[in-house]
């Protein structure tokens, strides 16, 4: 009857174990399900870039205040590259070996990491083109 106890627990224990790690398998499946939309995106960025540099390079110094702002859009597409370069090189793949405790705040942090990745992207990628006229 012990051993039938222990068997029991034991059972409810890795039960309960199995379903905390699917939950950060789910958090680390979302995380990587947002890369895989906003990836696509770094084309975008890369035309956009090209293109305020070359209207830049068009403006003469009479337009300042023009120059400024497209600098700063310039300056915003390169930060939300740099930050899905960061999030790609940072991104660490969970070892399902290791302790719930070790792992849910590792997928959590690279999922809200990855959602500012997305937002400071689609920004940028926005104001780009307000400010291209597209």
């Amino acid at each position: 009857m012990k051993k039938l106890l222990f068997l029991a627990i034991v059972a409810a224990f890795l039960t309960a174990c199995g379903q905390d790690k699917a939950k950060v398998k789910q958090i680390d499946d979302q995380a990587v399900a947002i890369h895989d939309e906003v990836m696509p995106k770094m084309g975008d960025i890369i035309a956009l870039k090209g293109e305020l540099k070359a209207k830049i390079e068009s403006l003469d110094s009479t337009q300042l205040d023009a120059r400024t702002a497209h600098e700063q859009v310039l300056e915003a597409l390169m930060v939300a590259e740099e930050g899905m370069k960061d999030w790609m090189h940072g991104y660490v793949v969970p070892d399902y070996k290791k302790s719930l405790e070790e792992l849910e705040p590792l997928v959590q942090a690279q999922l809200e990491s990855i959602e500012t990745v997305k937002a400071n992207m689609e920004k940028s990628i926005a104001d780009a083109k307000n400010l291209l006229g597209k």
